[in-house]
């Protein structure tokens, strides 16, 4: 089961490639010259994460598919499947990730509870979501904090350019600006309308998360519906399910 907290992390929506803006190097340029593209490439990368906050923010629902490839210690581990945001028009949103692979398994959150059920296992596991709402990853998707206020953006790192599959995307990495128990370094890749098409998570042992999203639709759900938001939170589970409340 993939790790909760790691979960969290997947809520921010993400993918893009390739922002490459050139650094100038003190050998090859006054330092007044280095200062001054410093600046730029502040300025561009702050203006870059706002316009991806506005599309997102001003979003009634987000529908797309997902790879998740895990490299630790050497091992990848890959999965994949659908996911969903839905805001009904309240201040709670609904998250839903239906995992196809490599096992099945349904991660919702509600607004007030996360619920995880792995089939495999027949377990269903709740937990408050309360720890979730102060969580910055989820705050940055719910529209409920600017992600300047605890990451600073910056060009990609050189060691994940290899990403770029496609010219049209654009990257940026964001650092957090104090420690985060989780997040080294997160570099996300976007098209020309800032929409999240990948993400890759650096944690600070060295192991990496990336998502890659496709067959992304926005707002193809009913505004305010209370058919939809009962349909997404719906979880048909067999009777002798296990159910352990944290």
């Amino acid at each position: 089961m993939p790790d909760q907290k790691n979960l969290l992390l997947l809520i921010l929506l993400a993918g893009t490639l390739m922002f490459c803006v050139p650094f100038t190097s003190p050998m090859q340029a006054r330092a007044t010259e280095a200062t001054d593209t410093t600046t730029d490439t502040t300025t561009d990368t702050n203006q870059q994460v706002e316009s991806i906050q506005t599309l997102y923010r001003d979003l009634v629902s987000l529908s797309f598919d997902f790879n998740q490839l895990s490299r630790s210690n050497g091992r990848n581990r890959h999965g994949g499947g659908k996911g969903i945001f839905y805001r009904p028009g309240t201040e709670e949103s609904i998250m839903r990730w239906d995992y196809s692979e490599p096992d099945p398994q349904i991660i919702l959150n509600n607004g007030s509870k996360l619920s995880i059920y792995s089939k495999n296992d027949n377990q269903l596991i709740v937990t408050s979501s309360e720890e979730l709402q102060s969580d910055i990853t989820y705050a940055f998707f719910s529209g409920k904090r600017n992600l300047t206020d605890d990451f600073t953006p910056l060009a990609p790192d050189n060691r994940f350019i290899f990403a770029q599959e496609d010219p049209k995307m654009k990257a940026i990495q964001l650092l957090p600006k104090t420690l985060h128990n989780q997040i080294k370094s997160l570099h996300i890749w976007f098209d020309g309308e800032f929409l999240i098409h990948k993400l890759i998570m650096e944690d600070h042992f060295g192991s990496l998360t990336e998502l890659t999203f496709s067959n992304i639709r926005l707002n193809e759900l009913p505004a305010a519906s209370p058919e939809t938001v009962a349909e997404l939170v719906r979880l048909e589970l067999p009777p002798d399910t296990e159910i352990i409340r944290q």
